[in-house]
């Protein structure tokens, strides 16, 4: 028998569609053939007409047709129609269709869905007897739903995903944190690693945009927890519509100033606002150029530990410059004269640009005391004024040379350089005579020291290839003296009297009256030889040169006045009687310490011939090797370097910790749901109860609706139904015709 080509309608629920097999012991039913009339065949036929797929239950379409008479049984042989899918399992002779798991299928064939009408096969099989033969089963398998429980729980349904970018967020801030500040004081030419020299603007960049990509992240995952939340506790279609529009940056703001809060819209400002971030970081990190940047650590200094005489000695072999000091000894006194610093080449690291240390090398120690002297340039004797007779003018000359020819300045110096060895024996004493006081009555100033060879620690500067005695403290700490006596005579005997002169000529500067006591005048005596001293100590005042007036002196080449210090006398007093000196003893012994420092520094570091004859070969090597010795320096280096303005910084960090702040809400009850969520619009379509979801999972995820209907083809458009009106929306086109809308269409 023949059956019409109507399309077969299956049933839209589980329990419809799921076969079960018949186990193999199970007995085949009896089974009664039923053959429809006309009507129900055609009201079949118009029923199945709208069926959306081929999916055929059979044992749900047998229970509800009326039950189906016997056929009497027959030996006649001939052709007769066999059972159809309105049969019995157990006597089913045809293909039949069961829904299994779909791990345990096989063989997948997918309904062809894009075929509006299929025709049913029409099958005539021969029946020969009551037991005759039929062709064996044949199974169309197709995946079966993928049910998913409702699971909550609070670790079942952490979202891993949104805590992470956030944890992350903060992290990247930290990092970008840690390198800006780290960045401080550092040298753009200490980021090259390897070949690459990439500055940490760049590495602070990629790590704001990652921290920006990371927020918006768990900002749409913590909106998605939030819309679902809503649904599942109940909530009405302008609150979802105001969480939608809280994702939007300007319907937050509008909805700030109207102040319809939500934790939405605050969430999407805080996190727009903590963008803001990078052009702080980026603005907190400048470049500082000529930055001294701090260096430590020890170096190797040449220093002769005492002065060798060779050194000061002129290795000259013309006998008319023999008696003549060495040059480099001569170069020595130059630049201590104009404040020059020795030249010394250094190749630490550590000491930089610039660096300081404390070295232990040769020096002075010294003993001074201090007596004074009266002077009165007040009152003259009145016979002095005019004297007719020349016994008065005898004695008023005497009075002029003794009584009132005070010494005001003086500089000078005596040596005793015996060679008994006592050091205390072998000194240079200098001394200075000062007046004070700005008046023409009172007392001037003496002072006397004496200098002794001796080991000191000398305060040094070495900066831009010179090294320089930088301290002018006088009281040091002194070591045991360790130049050899005869070395140490030589040098009290000639050379440090010679330099002594040369740095500090000897001068002394007189008040006197005029020759008929009617004002004052000065007299300045230099003395005529450096090494021409007198047993007082005193130099040799027979060059001399008298004067009137004091301006032209003081301004003229004259190294005395150099410690002249200018004051305001009373109209009554007299302008030289106002005129006052400082001591120079203490300048004059931080000199000869310098001197000192300066002779056994260029020893070790200049040419090795000076030291010839007495020293050449492997000896001078050796003697120089004895003079290195390690000192600790602390410095700077100039360079070009970043600064980090760590308040900048810290405005950074805190946009970001409340932008976390501010999306954490939104995670809040994650834990009642019993799937992950998302704004997928699958998982939205099948929540609203769209009818392309009909017949699927109702906890199925947006995964699994891909996999059972992943292939169904739908369209956005005008859908048009005979009887009913035209709909905008999205169906499925091989079910209906669905076209672009027409302009000024209007939809139902």
């Amino acid at each position: 028998m023949a059956y019409g080509s109507a399309s077969l309608r299956a049933s839209r629920t589980l329990d419809e569609d799921a076969v079960s097999m018949l186990s193999a012991h199970a007995r085949p039913s009896q089974y009664q053939a039923y053959l429809p009339d006309n009507n129900r065949r055609r009201s079949s036929e118009v029923s199945l007409a709208n069926s959306a797929t081929w999916t055929i239950s059979p044992i749900n379409l047998q229970q509800s047709l009326p039950p189906i008479p016997p056929i009497p049984p027959t030996n006649e042989p001939g052709t007769t129609v066999g059972p159809s899918i309105f049969g019995s399992r157990a006597v089913l002779g045809g293909p039949y269709q069961e829904q299994v798991a779909w791990e345990n299928s096989t063989e997948f064939r997918r309904s062809r869905a894009e075929t509006p009408n299929p025709v049913p096969e029409i099958r005539v099989a021969t029946v020969t007897g009551r037991h005759s033969s039929r062709s064996p089963r044949r199974y169309f398998r197709h995946p079966r739903h993928l049910l998913e429980p409702w699971t909550p729980g609070f670790w079942a349904r952490f979202p891993w995903w949104g805590f992470g970018a956030l944890f992350a967020a903060l992290l990247f801030s930290g990092v970008s944190a840690g390198i800006l500040l780290a960045s401080d004081g550092r040298t753009p030419k200490s980021w090259k690693l390897g070949k690459d020299n990439t500055q940490p603007q760049v590495y602070v960049s990629i790590l704001e945009t990652g921290i920006n990509f990371l927020i918006l992240f768990a900002l749409v995952d913590g909106i998605a927890i939030k819309l679902w939340r809503q649904l599942l506790h109940g909530t009405t279609l302008s609150k979802i519509y105001d969480t939608y529009e809280g994702c939007f940056l300007w319907p937050a703001i509008v909805r700030l100033f109207k102040f319809r809060f939500s934790l939405v819209a605050t969430a999407c400002l805080l996190a727009t606002l903590s963008s803001i971030r990078g052009p702080l970081f980026q603005r907190s990190l400048t470049i500082s150029e000529n930055e001294h940047i701090g260096t430590s650590g020890t170096m190797d200094l040449k220093m002769a530990p005492f002065p060798l005489v060779e050194y000061f000695q002129n290795n000259e072999s013309d006998p008319r410059r023999k008696a003549g000091i060495s040059t480099a000894f001569a170069n020595v006194l130059q630049r201590l004269s104009s404040n020059e610093s020795v030249p010394y080449n250094q190749s630490s690291a550590n000491c930089g640009e610039y660096c300081t240390s404390k070295v232990k090398g040769f020096g002075f120690k010294f003993n001074c005391t201090s007596n004074t002297i009266p002077y009165d340039l007040s009152s003259f004797p009145e016979i002095c004024k005019s004297c007719p007779i020349k016994p008065c003018q005898v004695h008023c000359d005497y009075l002029r040379a003794n009584a009132f020819n005070p010494t005001f300045f003086s500089v000078g110096f005596q040596t005793n350089a015996n060679t008994t060895g006592d050091p205390k024996a072998q000194a240079l004493t200098i001394q200075s005579v000062y007046k004070s006081d700005t008046s023409c009555k009172g007392q001037v100033q003496v002072r006397t020291c004496s200098l002794f060879h001796a080991m000191t620690d000398h305060d040094i500067t070495i900066t831009n290839g010179t090294i320089q005695r930088r301290a002018r403290n006088i009281n040091s700490t002194y070591y045991e003296d360790i130049t050899p006596p005869d070395i140490r005579a030589q040098l009290m005997a000639n050379y440090w009297p010679a330099a002594f002169s040369a740095l500090f000529p000897p001068v002394s500067v007189n008040v006197t009256p005029n020759d008929d006591f009617s004002g004052l005048q000065y007299r300045k005596c230099v003395a005529p030889s450096r090494n021409s001293v007198q047993q007082d100590g005193i130099a040799n005042l027979t060059s001399c040169s008298d004067g009137t007036e004091l301006q032209p002196v003081l301004l003229g080449n004259d190294a005395s006045m150099i410690y002249a210090t200018p004051s305001q006398a009373p109209e009554s007093n007299d302008t030289l009687c106002s005129l006052t000196w400082r001591d120079p003893m203490d300048d004059m012994i931080a000199k000869m310490q310098s001197l000192a420092f300066r002779i056994t520094t260029d020893m070790a570091n200049t040419d090795p011939s000076i030291f010839a004859p007495t020293y050449t070969g492997e000896a001078l090597t050796k003697l120089q090797n004895s003079w290195v010795q390690p000192i600790s320096v602390s410095g700077y280096r100039t360079q070009t370097v970043y600064r980090t303005n760590t308040s900048l910084v810290a405005v950074g960090i805190v946009l970001s910790f409340v932008a976390v702040v501010a999306i954490l809400p939104l995670y809040m009850g994650f834990w009642e749901f019993g799937r992950d969520v998302s704004l997928n619009p699958l998982e939205i379509a099948r929540a609203f109860g769209s009818p392309l979801m009909d017949g699927m999972d109702g906890n199925a995820t947006p995964e699994h609706i891909v996999i059972e209907r992943g292939e169904m083809k739908v369209r956005y458009g005008a859908v048009e139904r005979y009887g009913e009106e035209r709909k905008l929306r999205v169906e499925e086109s091989t079910r209906a015709t669905v076209r672009t809308p027409w302009r000024g269409e209007i939809f139902g």
